[in-house]
């Protein structure tokens, strides 16, 4: 503070002192909240906040825990059971081997010796044979009495381009896979010897993502009367404007949407205006639509809020402490040795003393003098019914790790191809990740529905349904 500025309150009275005093004590703790804000976010981390573990600070990383190394050698321990890779049923070929001479007196065995004793023992190997087939289609043309030349037209099934089914569909499967276009142009020509251009791939992706508008349409009414659904959603990149890339994932089905805005219209567009079962999610906003009896909050990120909480100074990380100590209780009754998921009335005994322990710290806080503080434990308390969801309704998870998992290969995918150009690229990246995704909880293979449904599509035939019936 100046000394001109102290003088001149001093000269003015007593009352200009307090006046003066009061100004700058209001302005120490406004500089004091903002050193205490620009220390949290530096010392935001996977741990604390929902930031992936890839943008941890190297102290952040040093302070993970290290995992303690059992002692045992790697691989198999002694008594494991082992895993075998299964036999195929039908296999392309099979080649008779017959000993040539006995292993125990070493005489020769001949033909006439060639007797099976007992199956044989079958040694299976698998090879990738990579070939192209190309086959030409010779358009025949002639001459009518009449002086006019006709030319004869493809046949359904054959498409106008140079490729085929297979082609597309291997083309799919791998952008799907987060292989970039050139880099899908250069593994066509060193397994295939195939010659196609990065024009013709994106001509064939984009193909391809308008006959999967069905499937894409089948999951998303599909979802509608999905029992339980998860939802997240991360930033996506559009010629350089920022969007937002949701999931929605239930059991047996996932789909991606890119939207404009992460708001409420974006949700609705991607779980319904009132969406059935039960939905689960973070705490952001956006859900609030969805009523908390309908509603499970995520603990995992609970959890990482709350070791936030229990950072801060003061009362507010003793809360914060108490709360993730109880919160860490309930994640061990859920993973307790032998518990079985099916018994909510159990469940819901075992985790009463917990929960209540819980509200009462959460009431607490609402009396903490940090106004964050109160305000995150208010929050928590007015959405109180949908922490504890899962312990109501069988099936739901306590987590959204489910929808962050389904996320984690789209986050990977757009760091390597920096989002989106066009809405036809959201349009492909929706279908091919929700096709992807879908499949693989299924145990289908990508390639091979993309196969089918694109010659159906060829062959003017009806799309087949992605969603099988479960075995």
């Amino acid at each position: 503070m100046a000394r001109d500025i102290v003088d001149e309150a001093w000269d003015a009275g007593r009352d200009a002192v307090r006046v003066l005093f009061a100004a700058q004590a209001e302005r120490i703790a406004a500089l004091e909240a903002e050193i205490a804000e620009l220390r949290r976010l530096i010392g935001q981390s996977s741990k604390n906040s929902s930031l992936p573990p890839s943008r941890d600070s190297r102290e952040a990383r040093e302070q993970r825990p290290k995992k303690r190394s059992s002692g045992k050698k790697q691989g198999g321990q002694p008594g494991h059971e082992g895993r075998h890779r299964k036999m195929v049923a039908d296999p392309d070929r099979v080649v008779e081997h017959w000993p040539q001479s006995c292993e125990g007196c070493g005489a020769q065995l001949g033909r006439d010796q060639q007797t099976l004793v007992g199956d044989p023992v079958a040694h299976q190997v698998s090879e990738i044979v990579t070939r192209v087939e190309v086959t030409e289609h010779q358009r025949m043309r002639v001459r009518c009495d009449c002086g006019a030349c006709s030319l004869a037209a493809l046949p359904d099934g054959v498409p106008a381009g140079a490729f085929g089914p297979g082609v597309a569909a291997a083309a799919a499967t791998l952008t799907a896979a987060r292989i970039g276009r050139r880099e899908t142009v250069r593994i066509f020509s060193d397994l295939f010897g195939l010659t196609i251009s990065t024009a013709s791939l994106q001509s064939l992706l984009e193909q391809t993502s308008l006959t999967l508008e069905v499937p894409y349409t089948e999951i998303l009414h599909a979802l509608d009367d999905a029992p339980v659904r998860g939802a997240d959603e991360t930033s996506w990149p559009q010629a350089g404007h920022g969007q937002w890339l949701s999931v929605s994932i239930a059991e047996r089905m996932a789909l991606f949407q890119i939207a404009k805005r992460r708001d409420r219209d974006a949700a609705k567009a991607l779980l319904g205006e009132e969406p059935g079962g039960v939905i689960v999610t973070d705490r952001y906003a956006v859900y609030l639509f969805v009523d908390d009896t309908k509603r499970q909050l995520c603990l995992a990120h609970l959890a990482r809020d709350l070791i936030a909480l229990s950072e801060r100074d003061g009362a507010s990380g003793r809360i914060g402490r108490a709360l993730s100590r109880e919160l860490g209780r309930v994640f061990g009754v859920l993973h307790a040795p032998g518990r079985d998921p099916e018994n909510l009335e159990r469940l819901r005994q075992d985790i009463a003393p917990l929960r209540q322990q819980i509200h009462d710290l959460l009431a607490k806080g609402t009396r903490c003098r940090d106004p964050k503080t109160r305000r995150f434990c208010e929050g928590l308390l007015a959405h109180e019914t949908a922490l504890w969801t899962f312990t109501r309704t069988r099936g739901v998870p306590a987590t959204n790790n489910a929808s962050e998992r389904a996320l984690r290969h789209a986050v990977h995918r757009r760091r390597t191809s920096y989002g989106t150009q066009t809405t036809t690229g959201n349009r492909i990246v929706e279908r091919l990740l929700t096709l992807r995704e879908t499949c693989g909880l299924q145990g289908r293979r990508l390639h091979e529905y993309l196969t089918t449904a694109i010659t159906a599509e060829l062959h003017g035939h009806p799309i087949p349904p992605v969603l099988a019936a479960p075995s």
